[in-house]
């Protein structure tokens, strides 16, 4: 499902589970062919069981990560295939974007084991930091792609995880519109959302707290601490998919 019609009637079906008109005006104009793309994934028939996890990682690709670039490209990996080698790996899509002066998708809603490794060529720090556009872009995929699936009796929990290491400062879209959306995707009690910010902690909960994300971590940008953090993420994500931490309950990064 991806015409332009189509989509939209997912975000209207997204009503019934508790999305505000503004919301839904929200995600419905920020529909572009990039965006449309992001609510793609795995065809309903392809997969194997009712039950899904939708996993959704939004990573920074700004010119100040460029200090830890092989160390994010390590982490995310070693992240990815802790989540394949899990037993909850039949029942874990992903989707990845990254942003810098504006977001990119990397892909859309893949089955767990055939997410390939994140390459340098993929993952090249450079430009300013359009945080608040692509947490709006990975929630507009999130949303229809979660609704699509739940139209056809399927059972979802989403987790949102943006990592970043500094403010928004090219973003067409607001943190006040970010939060809109947040707000009505947590009060589903499907939905958990998480940042891990990679610098000063009082900074980055403000940044989180200010896009509605309610699960914060923060970090040093260092190598073993951001590979430590995703670790921590993939642990977490497999005992989420697995009813061991329920969204809403605040325990994300503290199972």
């Amino acid at each position: 499902m991806s015409s332009s019609s189509d989509l939209k009637a997912l975000f209207r079906d997204s009503k019934n589970s508790g999305m505000s008109h503004q919301s839904v005006d929200l995600l419905v104009q920020n529909l572009d062919g990039q965006t449309a793309l992001g609510c793609v994934g795995a065809q309903i028939d392809d997969l194997n069981t009712d039950d899904l996890t939708l996993l959704v990682v939004i990573m920074d690709n700004s010119g100040s990560m460029s200090g830890v670039r092989d160390d994010v490209i390590d982490a995310f990996n070693q992240m990815t295939r802790a989540l394949s080698d899990s037993k909850a790996r039949d029942s874990i899509l992903m989707s990845a974007w990254v942003f810098d002066n504006q977001p990119q998708l990397l892909f859309g809603y893949t089955p767990i084991d055939n997410v390939k490794d994140l390459t340098p060529a993929q993952y090249q720090p450079d430009g300013a930091t359009a945080l608040y556009d692509a947490v709006l872009d990975g929630f507009t995929g999130l949303v229809a792609y979660g609704q699509d699936l739940r139209n056809n009796g399927i059972r979802t929990r989403s987790i949102v995880v943006v990592v970043s290491d500094g403010a928004d400062n090219v973003s067409k879209h607001t943190a006040a519109a970010v939060n809109t959306v947040a707000r009505d995707l947590i009060a589903q009690e499907f939905y958990t959302l998480a940042f891990l910010g990679l610098g000063d902690p009082n900074a980055f909960r403000q940044i989180a707290n200010s896009m509605g994300f309610d699960q914060i971590l923060t970090i040093k940008n260092t190598a073993s601490e951001i590979r430590n953090a995703l670790n921590m993420i993939s642990g977490s994500v497999i005992r989420t998919s697995m009813g061991q931490i329920k969204p809403g309950n605040n325990n994300f990064f503290n199972p």
